[in-house]
């Protein structure tokens, strides 16, 4: 691609995480720091795919005091054991400990941990939390109540605090600070846009127009990711037909429709050009209600998964309600609810960004 014709020298909308482009979120960035400045045990923080929580985690690793010993995790562990390979890793084991063959384990990991902080406050940054089992959960929280002082942030999708709640009630107890992440504000996804082209060389928003960026905030909802994926698609459009800037009639002009016929080897559908609206969502008959529910939960599923977390009252198999669901989706992608993009060899289909929007901030 010839980025240089804008100035850049390189691709500014690649998704990678840089906590130095981290924008928005200033409530709930001062929400976590004074967390962590007042050396509160647990938050949570949770948002939906894409809404920035990694990125978040990363400005805090970066952005908090020097005195802070900082762990960053972007997976949780599979089972309570790796919890002590974890730490050993970051914190490794003595040459006398080595000589004398003795390593932590899970009953005196706290006063191995204790030893090494040397009276330093660690900040543990847990990402992807909503993958934690029970058993894990349940070593974290003891581990947070005897290191003496520690500052635990797990981030996950929204799921996660419904989990907290229901498998680990003493663990919900001891959360201090509770942060969602929605999406940006139409303000904050005009300066993601300009810090990331200002990153890669550029100047301000150029090429893109004050007009086309009211358009990429009503298409995108202001998800971060979506909002860097849409300019990414933008630009690669407008390099290709040679346009020295990009407005919204260019954005007009890119439109992807969703297919009707089931092929794998279609490109992701993104959304429609016009987002249904709160009251399109609210008249929805009963069974697409549910469907939008259940992609509240978890992006990205396929319609076996959706059928297993809604209700089969009037089904006469499962089989049917699959057979069933994938007419029902195929309305939802045509009308703007959804898209759907082919992953190995099945479809899977997450709510477009501003019905996501509407739906988390309801």
């Amino acid at each position: 691609m010839n980025y240089q014709k804008f100035g850049w020298n390189e691709d500014p909308f690649v998704l990678r995480i840089d906590p130095k482009l981290f924008t928005g979120y200033e409530e709930q960035v001062k929400a976590a720091l004074n967390h962590i400045e007042s050396k509160h045990k647990i938050a949570i923080i949770v948002g939906p795919t894409g809404s920035g929580k990694t990125t978040m985690l990363k400005w805090l690793e970066a952005n908090t005091s020097e005195n802070i010993s900082k762990l960053y995790v972007s997976k949780p562990p599979t089972n309570p054991e790796e919890l002590v390979t974890i730490f050993t890793d970051t914190f490794g084991i003595g040459l006398w400990d080595r000589i004398m063959k003795r390593s932590p384990n899970l009953y005196n990991l706290q006063l191995y941990i204790n030893k090494n902080l040397k009276g330093n406050q660690l900040l543990f940054l847990l990402d992807e939390a909503h993958e934690t089992n029970r058993d894990v959960l349940e070593w974290l929280r003891v581990l947070v109540d005897q290191i003496d002082s520690v500052s635990l942030i797990l981030a996950g999708l929204p799921s996660l605090e419904q989990k907290v709640r229901d498998e680990l009630q003493t663990l919900d107890q001891r959360v201090t600070s509770r942060i969602t992440l929605t999406s940006l504000s139409k303000e904050d996804t005009r300066k993601l846009i300009q810090k990331r082209i200002e990153a890669a060389g550029g100047t301000g928003i150029k090429p893109f127009t004050d007009s086309a960026v009211d358009i990429i905030y009503q298409r995108t909802g202001g998800f971060p990711r979506e909002v860097m994926k849409f300019c990414d698609k933008l630009v690669y459009d407008a390099v290709e037909k040679n346009y020295d800037i990009i407005e919204a009639k260019n954005i007009d002009e890119y439109r992807e429709v969703p297919e009707v016929e089931e092929k794998l080897d279609q490109p992701v559908v993104v959304f429609s050009p016009k987002p249904p609206s709160e009251s399109d969502i609210k008249n929805l008959p009963y069974r697409q209600r549910q469907i939008l529910e259940s992609l509240t939960k978890q992006d990205w599923l396929t319609p076996t998964a959706i059928v297993d977390g809604i209700d089969l009252e009037g089904y006469a198999s499962k089989q049917h309600a699959v057979r069933s669901l994938n007419n029902i989706l195929l309305r939802l992608m045509r009308e703007g609810y959804v898209q759907r993009e082919a992953r190995g060899k099945a479809f899977m289909y997450a709510l477009t960004p501003k019905v996501r929007t509407m739906l988390v901030q309801n």
